[in-house]
């Protein structure tokens, strides 16, 4: 109607005189018919991926353990410093020399002097202390680097969590529009009856108030909705997501999933590879116990009073026996020992949770596939009683009220059904995330991309 409304208004030369006219206003027509294409999962994942800032600050902090990592290798190769001095002597010896020994010659000594050279200093590592400092870092880089897959995995689940959401709230906004659609036309068709005589008032009243009590529900999804969406949006690393989602219409894949493979989880990757660092600083803080060797050299050129100085090099070996700090040392190992302790009982415990969240992911799987098909077959028996319910309107043997109650099982049953689809693919996720996997649609993700590359 709009369309001739429209074209009713236009001279009648338009088309025929400029050919192009015609085009183009029908292409105008179909770019405003053309509804916004959905987002996949799959593509909202990589853009997660990519942008959150909590994997970037993920990223950070395995970059300042590879920074910690190259500190301790350092140890390996000692030190090497430049020096400037100036040494003042307050020595009549130095100063006003009265006879020179017979092999001295009659220098001039100066109680101003000043020098300049280089030191260095190389530690033989014969108590193991570096090497086991630099035994811990590369541990605890791993554990970052598994720490840095954790978040990732938390990230990419809880966009995909938070997707499917969306996609339930998008078919509970679908249903709730039918039973509003229906709701309108009954109103139309009572009003007309209640003109006739043959209805009474009240009935419309109640359809009334059955229609705002679904638009109420509807306001509510919507605000519902919003949150959601700015949750996926801060994921995403953007200001908003205003871009559709489709309604989930496949089932998810059916995929084996044995208790043994909770070895893949990173947070117990993080925690392992924490043991083993806590292995490394109890076997550093012992040598700590140990005699220690080191090298130390160094070069200067001295000069005095009249400009003419010499060079003086030395080489020490230092071998150092700790004797008594005050029990600083032997603490420090107790800590150590205590600290690996407490992470040894910490895997145990993270393993036997994991085992348990399988467990349960499991069961939830299987719930949520029975409660779909439930819901599949309650959607079948609510179409059939609302045709047998319309049957009997049109007839006139039912009531406005009866249809009513039958469209709204029928929404209802609608709307739990998406529901219980949406909830079938969490728990797949779910169960995904427990045995340290990504979202089953990332792999289309992965996928996209391969194929991008060819």
């Amino acid at each position: 109607m709009a369309v001739e409304k429209i074209v009713k208004f236009l001279p009648s030369w338009s088309v025929t005189a400029v050919p192009g006219t015609a085009l183009l206003f029908c292409l105008l027509l179909l770019g405003f018919s053309v509804p916004l294409q959905a987002r996949e999962l799959s593509e909202i994942l990589q853009q997660v991926e990519k942008n959150t800032p909590a994997l970037q600050a993920a990223h950070a902090r395995t970059r300042a353990q590879q920074s910690a990592l190259k500190r301790e290798k350092s140890s390996y190769f000692g030190e090497i410093d430049a020096l400037a001095k100036s040494s003042n002597y307050d020595d009549a010896r130095l100063i006003n020399p009265t006879t020179f020994p017979v092999n001295m010659t009659a220098d001039v000594f100066d109680d101003n002097q000043i020098g300049y050279g280089i030191t260095g200093r190389l530690p033989l590592d014969i108590n193991g202390r570096i090497t086991a400092r630099v035994k811990a870092a590369d541990k605890e880089l791993a554990a970052a680097l598994a720490g840095e897959g954790n978040v990732r995995l938390q990230v990419l689940h809880s966009a995909a969590d938070l997707y499917h959401s969306l996609e339930g709230i998008k078919g509970l906004e679908q249903a709730l529009r039918k039973q509003i659609e229906a709701l309108t036309a009954h109103i139309r068709v009572v009003t007309v009856a209640i003109s006739a005589g043959r209805v009474a008032p009240v009935e419309k009243l109640r359809l009334v108030a059955d229609q705002e009590a679904v638009k109420g529900k509807l306001a509510a999804i919507k605000g519902n909705e919003q949150g959601i969406r700015a949750r996926l949006a801060a994921l995403m690393g953007v200001s908003s997501f205003a871009d559709p989602v489709a309604l989930a219409g496949n089932k998810p894949t059916i995929f084996s999933s044995p208790v043994g493979e909770i070895d893949n989880r990173p947070d117990i990757q993080v925690i392992e590879s924490k043991g083993e660092a806590a292995d490394a600083r109890v076997r550093a803080a012992f040598a700590s116990r140990l005699p220690s060797l080191n090298l130390d050299g160094s070069w200067l050129q001295n000069q005095g009073l009249n400009g003419e100085g010499d060079d003086t090099w030395a080489l020490f070996a230092t071998l150092q026996l700790p004797l008594w700090d005050g029990g600083g040392r032997r603490a420090a190992v107790e800590e150590a020992r205590s600290s690996r302790l407490a992470i040894r009982h910490d895997l145990a415990a993270l393993r036997n949770t994991a085992r348990a969240e399988v467990v349960a992911a499991q069961a939830d799987w299987q719930a949520a596939r029975a409660g779909y098909q439930a819901a599949t077959a309650s959607v079948k028996a609510a179409k059939e009683t609302e045709r047998i319910q319309s049957d009997r309107f049109s007839e006139g043997r039912l009531s406005a009220a009866d249809l009513v109650d039958a469209e709204a099982a029928l929404a209802s049953a609608r709307s739990n059904k998406a529901l219980a689809l949406t909830a079938w693919w969490q728990a797949g996720d779910h169960l995904r995330r427990a045995l340290g996997r990504e979202p089953s649609a990332y792999h289309q993700t992965a996928n996209l991309s391969k194929g991008s590359t060819n």
